[in-house]
Protein backbone atom coordinates (compact mmCIF):
# COMPACT_ATOMS: atom_id res chain seq x y z
CA UNK A 1 0.00 0.00 0.00
CA UNK A 2 3.02 2.03 0.20
CA UNK A 3 2.56 3.07 3.80
CA UNK A 4 5.88 3.35 6.12
CA UNK A 5 6.46 0.91 8.71
CA UNK A 6 9.78 1.10 11.59
CA UNK A 7 10.58 -1.87 13.09
CA UNK A 8 13.22 -0.15 14.97
CA UNK A 9 13.57 -0.25 18.68
CA UNK A 10 14.35 3.87 18.82
CA UNK A 11 10.89 4.37 17.46
CA UNK A 12 9.36 1.75 20.25
CA UNK A 13 11.12 2.33 22.82
CA UNK A 14 11.53 6.34 22.68
CA UNK A 15 8.77 7.84 20.37
CA UNK A 16 9.78 11.76 20.52
CA UNK A 17 13.28 11.36 20.74
CA UNK A 18 13.89 12.25 16.64
CA UNK A 19 10.58 12.81 16.13
CA UNK A 20 9.53 15.31 13.07
CA UNK A 21 5.93 16.23 14.21
CA UNK A 22 2.66 16.63 11.65
CA UNK A 23 5.35 16.88 9.02
CA UNK A 24 2.49 17.92 6.40
CA UNK A 25 0.66 20.13 8.60
CA UNK A 26 -2.22 19.48 10.62
CA UNK A 27 -4.09 16.50 9.63
CA UNK A 28 -7.98 16.64 7.80
CA UNK A 29 -9.00 13.97 10.40
CA UNK A 30 -9.08 13.86 14.32
CA UNK A 31 -8.51 10.72 14.12
CA UNK A 32 -4.97 11.04 12.60
CA UNK A 33 -4.59 14.53 15.05
CA UNK A 34 -5.26 12.40 17.94
CA UNK A 35 -2.86 9.45 17.12
CA UNK A 36 0.02 12.05 16.43
CA UNK A 37 -1.06 13.78 19.82
CA UNK A 38 -0.71 10.67 21.33
CA UNK A 39 2.89 10.26 20.25
CA UNK A 40 3.61 13.91 21.39
CA UNK A 41 2.99 13.32 24.49
CA UNK A 42 6.04 11.57 24.65
CA UNK A 43 8.29 14.53 24.22
CA UNK A 44 10.39 14.58 27.87
CA UNK A 45 13.37 16.23 28.54
CA UNK A 46 16.10 13.49 28.87
CA UNK A 47 17.11 12.18 30.80
CA UNK A 48 14.31 13.07 32.95
CA UNK A 49 10.54 12.62 32.33
CA UNK A 50 9.17 16.13 32.79
CA UNK A 51 7.24 17.20 29.80
CA UNK A 52 9.19 19.40 27.36
CA UNK A 53 7.25 21.77 27.21
CA UNK A 54 8.98 24.30 24.67
CA UNK A 55 9.19 21.89 22.29
CA UNK A 56 5.71 20.90 22.62
CA UNK A 57 3.98 24.00 22.12
CA UNK A 58 6.09 25.12 19.11
CA UNK A 59 4.68 21.70 17.49
CA UNK A 60 1.35 22.19 18.33
CA UNK A 61 1.57 26.12 17.31
CA UNK A 62 2.56 25.32 14.02
CA UNK A 63 -0.81 23.62 13.51
CA UNK A 64 -3.17 26.39 15.19
CA UNK A 65 -3.45 25.12 19.22
CA UNK A 66 -2.10 28.45 20.52
CA UNK A 67 -2.63 27.21 23.90
CA UNK A 68 -1.56 24.03 25.98
CA UNK A 69 -1.83 23.00 29.50
CA UNK A 70 0.38 20.56 31.22
CA UNK A 71 -0.33 18.07 33.55
CA UNK A 72 2.47 15.76 35.52
CA UNK A 73 2.65 13.98 38.64
CA UNK A 74 4.21 16.62 41.00
CA UNK A 75 5.98 15.28 43.63
CA UNK A 76 8.57 13.06 41.71
CA UNK A 77 11.95 15.27 41.15
CA UNK A 78 12.93 13.56 37.90
CA UNK A 79 9.48 13.83 36.55
CA UNK A 80 8.34 10.49 36.73
CA UNK A 81 4.59 9.48 37.10
CA UNK A 82 1.78 10.34 35.10
CA UNK A 83 1.61 13.24 32.33
CA UNK A 84 -1.29 14.20 30.16
CA UNK A 85 -1.45 17.90 28.23
CA UNK A 86 -4.59 20.32 27.00
CA UNK A 87 -3.96 21.53 23.79
CA UNK A 88 -6.44 24.55 22.71
CA UNK A 89 -7.83 25.83 19.89
CA UNK A 90 -9.57 28.64 20.31
CA UNK A 91 -10.72 29.83 16.98
CA UNK A 92 -11.99 26.51 15.80
CA UNK A 93 -13.41 25.94 19.16
CA UNK A 94 -11.78 22.32 19.61
CA UNK A 95 -9.56 20.88 22.45
CA UNK A 96 -7.42 17.64 22.61
CA UNK A 97 -6.72 15.76 25.83
CA UNK A 98 -3.92 13.16 25.56
CA UNK A 99 -1.82 11.19 27.87
CA UNK A 100 1.33 9.87 28.03
CA UNK A 101 1.58 6.14 27.12
CA UNK A 102 4.33 3.83 29.10
CA UNK A 103 7.58 5.09 29.43
CA UNK A 104 10.50 2.27 28.80
CA UNK A 105 12.47 4.03 31.40
CA UNK A 106 9.89 4.82 33.99
CA UNK A 107 9.39 2.35 36.59
CA UNK A 108 6.68 3.81 37.96
CA UNK A 109 5.14 3.50 34.36
CA UNK A 110 6.06 -0.57 34.48
CA UNK A 111 4.87 -0.88 37.96
CA UNK A 112 0.88 0.51 37.28
CA UNK A 113 0.98 -1.22 33.49
CA UNK A 114 1.31 -4.85 35.82
CA UNK A 115 -0.93 -4.37 38.79
CA UNK A 116 -3.74 -5.43 36.73
CA UNK A 117 -5.93 -6.20 39.88
CA UNK A 118 -9.61 -5.11 39.74
CA UNK A 119 -10.84 -1.71 41.35
CA UNK A 120 -14.09 -0.30 41.91
CA UNK A 121 -14.27 2.46 39.87
CA UNK A 122 -17.82 4.69 40.81
CA UNK A 123 -20.15 2.44 40.69
CA UNK A 124 -19.26 1.66 37.12
CA UNK A 125 -18.09 -1.73 37.74
CA UNK A 126 -13.95 -2.51 37.84
CA UNK A 127 -11.02 -1.50 36.45
CA UNK A 128 -7.27 -1.92 36.47
CA UNK A 129 -5.94 -0.46 39.58
CA UNK A 130 -2.45 0.41 37.66
CA UNK A 131 -4.43 2.48 35.15
CA UNK A 132 -7.25 3.74 37.79
CA UNK A 133 -3.67 4.85 39.54
CA UNK A 134 -2.42 6.51 37.17
CA UNK A 135 -4.73 8.68 36.31
CA UNK A 136 -5.89 9.41 39.73
CA UNK A 137 -1.73 10.94 40.11
CA UNK A 138 -2.82 13.74 37.83
CA UNK A 139 -7.01 14.00 37.72
CA UNK A 140 -7.09 16.72 39.92
CA UNK A 141 -5.27 18.53 37.55
CA UNK A 142 -7.13 17.91 35.03
CA UNK A 143 -10.32 18.73 35.78
CA UNK A 144 -10.37 22.60 36.02
CA UNK A 145 -8.81 22.56 32.78
CA UNK A 146 -11.71 20.62 30.92
CA UNK A 147 -13.94 23.21 32.78
CA UNK A 148 -12.31 26.17 30.92
CA UNK A 149 -12.98 24.46 27.28
CA UNK A 150 -16.71 24.31 27.95
CA UNK A 151 -18.23 24.24 24.97
CA UNK A 152 -15.39 23.29 22.75
CA UNK A 153 -15.52 20.19 20.76
CA UNK A 154 -13.24 18.02 23.26
CA UNK A 155 -11.50 15.00 22.15
CA UNK A 156 -9.91 12.28 24.90
CA UNK A 157 -6.56 9.91 23.17
CA UNK A 158 -3.60 8.59 24.18
CA UNK A 159 -1.22 5.20 23.19
CA UNK A 160 -0.84 2.56 25.49
CA UNK A 161 -1.13 3.49 29.28
CA UNK A 162 -2.07 6.82 27.55
CA UNK A 163 -5.10 5.13 26.02
CA UNK A 164 -6.27 3.65 29.42
CA UNK A 165 -5.55 6.64 30.86
CA UNK A 166 -7.76 8.43 28.67
CA UNK A 167 -10.83 5.78 28.53
CA UNK A 168 -10.76 6.41 32.19
CA UNK A 169 -10.82 10.22 32.06
CA UNK A 170 -14.31 9.73 29.28
CA UNK A 171 -16.14 7.78 32.00
CA UNK A 172 -15.89 10.63 34.73
CA UNK A 173 -16.37 13.51 32.24
CA UNK A 174 -17.83 12.65 28.25
CA UNK A 175 -15.45 13.69 25.54
CA UNK A 176 -17.14 14.35 22.29
CA UNK A 177 -15.10 11.87 20.72
CA UNK A 178 -12.24 9.32 22.50
CA UNK A 179 -9.64 7.69 20.48
CA UNK A 180 -7.10 4.68 21.76
CA UNK A 181 -4.38 4.02 20.42
CA UNK A 182 -2.86 0.47 20.90
CA UNK A 183 -5.07 0.16 24.28
CA UNK A 184 -5.01 -2.56 26.69
CA UNK A 185 -8.48 -3.53 28.09
CA UNK A 186 -9.17 -1.33 30.64
CA UNK A 187 -12.27 -2.84 32.71
CA UNK A 188 -14.88 -5.80 33.06
CA UNK A 189 -18.08 -6.00 31.03
CA UNK A 190 -19.67 -3.71 33.76
CA UNK A 191 -17.13 -1.24 33.17
CA UNK A 192 -17.64 -1.07 29.16
CA UNK A 193 -21.63 -1.73 29.54
CA UNK A 194 -21.28 2.04 32.12
CA UNK A 195 -19.61 3.55 29.24
CA UNK A 196 -22.65 2.59 26.68
CA UNK A 197 -24.91 3.98 28.31
CA UNK A 198 -22.97 7.32 28.80
CA UNK A 199 -22.94 7.49 24.44
CA UNK A 200 -19.35 7.46 24.86
CA UNK A 201 -18.23 7.98 20.75
CA UNK A 202 -14.75 5.84 21.26
CA UNK A 203 -12.74 5.01 18.16
CA UNK A 204 -10.22 1.80 19.28
CA UNK A 205 -7.10 1.40 16.52
CA UNK A 206 -5.32 -1.89 16.84
CA UNK A 207 -1.69 -2.45 15.07
CA UNK A 208 -2.24 -5.88 13.37
CA UNK A 209 -0.73 -7.94 16.29
CA UNK A 210 0.08 -5.24 18.86
CA UNK A 211 0.92 -7.22 22.03
CA UNK A 212 -0.52 -4.80 24.45
CA UNK A 213 -3.65 -4.72 22.62
CA UNK A 214 -4.74 -8.15 23.91
CA UNK A 215 -3.77 -7.70 27.72
CA UNK A 216 -4.97 -8.00 30.56
CA UNK A 217 -6.29 -11.59 27.74
CA UNK A 218 -9.74 -11.55 27.45
CA UNK A 219 -12.22 -12.86 30.06
CA UNK A 220 -9.47 -12.68 32.53
CA UNK A 221 -11.01 -11.27 35.27
CA UNK A 222 -14.03 -9.94 33.49
CA UNK A 223 -11.52 -7.80 31.33
CA UNK A 224 -13.09 -6.40 27.85
CA UNK A 225 -12.76 -3.97 25.22
CA UNK A 226 -14.56 -0.57 24.09
CA UNK A 227 -15.22 1.04 21.64
CA UNK A 228 -15.55 0.28 18.10
CA UNK A 229 -12.51 -1.71 16.64
CA UNK A 230 -10.34 -0.63 13.68
CA UNK A 231 -8.05 -2.68 12.76
CA UNK A 232 -4.86 -2.15 10.88
CA UNK A 233 -3.72 -5.20 8.76
CA UNK A 234 -0.66 -6.10 7.77
CA UNK A 235 -0.33 -4.17 4.07
CA UNK A 236 -1.16 -1.43 6.70
CA UNK A 237 -5.02 -0.67 5.26
CA UNK A 238 -7.53 0.30 8.15
CA UNK A 239 -10.48 -2.30 8.52
CA UNK A 240 -13.48 -2.12 11.35
CA UNK A 241 -13.75 -6.10 11.90
CA UNK A 242 -14.37 -7.87 15.31
CA UNK A 243 -11.35 -9.39 16.95
CA UNK A 244 -12.99 -13.00 16.50
CA UNK A 245 -13.03 -12.69 12.70
CA UNK A 246 -11.04 -15.52 10.95
CA UNK A 247 -9.66 -13.24 8.64
CA UNK A 248 -7.94 -11.36 11.50
CA UNK A 249 -6.26 -14.49 12.82
CA UNK A 250 -4.57 -15.27 9.15
CA UNK A 251 -3.19 -12.01 8.95
CA UNK A 252 -1.49 -12.22 12.19
CA UNK A 253 -0.40 -14.95 11.22
CA UNK A 254 1.36 -14.08 7.84
CA UNK A 255 2.54 -10.70 9.74
CA UNK A 256 4.83 -12.21 11.99
CA UNK A 257 6.27 -14.37 9.48
CA UNK A 258 7.03 -12.04 6.92
CA UNK A 259 8.35 -10.09 9.98
CA UNK A 260 10.99 -12.46 11.39
CA UNK A 261 12.77 -13.08 7.68
CA UNK A 262 12.78 -9.25 7.11
CA UNK A 263 13.42 -7.73 10.32
CA UNK A 264 13.47 -9.32 13.54
CA UNK A 265 17.37 -10.78 12.92
CA UNK A 266 18.66 -7.16 12.46
CA UNK A 267 20.59 -5.29 14.53
CA UNK A 268 18.54 -2.21 16.23
CA UNK A 269 15.36 -3.94 15.10
CA UNK A 270 12.82 -4.60 17.65
CA UNK A 271 12.80 -8.73 17.66
CA UNK A 272 8.91 -9.67 17.89
CA UNK A 273 6.54 -8.01 15.51
CA UNK A 274 3.88 -8.08 18.27
CA UNK A 275 6.09 -5.44 19.99
CA UNK A 276 6.65 -3.74 16.97
CA UNK A 277 3.73 -3.12 16.15
CA UNK A 278 2.94 -1.24 19.52
CA UNK A 279 5.41 1.78 18.11
CA UNK A 280 3.34 5.06 17.77
CA UNK A 281 4.32 5.68 14.61
CA UNK A 282 3.50 2.53 13.20
CA UNK A 283 -0.15 3.92 14.05
CA UNK A 284 0.49 7.21 12.90
CA UNK A 285 1.44 6.72 9.06
CA UNK A 286 -1.55 4.50 8.49
CA UNK A 287 -4.57 6.56 10.46
CA UNK A 288 -3.13 9.58 8.46
CA UNK A 289 -2.76 7.45 5.26
CA UNK A 290 -6.54 6.47 5.41
CA UNK A 291 -7.76 10.18 6.70
CA UNK A 292 -10.37 11.38 3.66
Amino acid sequence: MGISYTPTKENLFFPARNAVFFPDGRPKSEAALCAEMSRLAYARREPNFEFDQARIQQVLADIRFGECKFFEKPTDPQGQGSHGFLAIDNDSKLAVLAFRGTDSEDLSDLLDDANALPRAWGGMGNVHSGFAKALDEIWEQVLPALATVTGFRLLFTGHSLGAAMATLAASLHLPSVLYTIGSPRVGDTDFVFALAQKNLDSHRYVDCCDLVARIPPEGMLGYAHIGRPYYIDRTRMILQRTADDPFIKKDQRRAKMQYFFRYAWRCGDVGMRSLAYHTPLNYVWPVTADSP
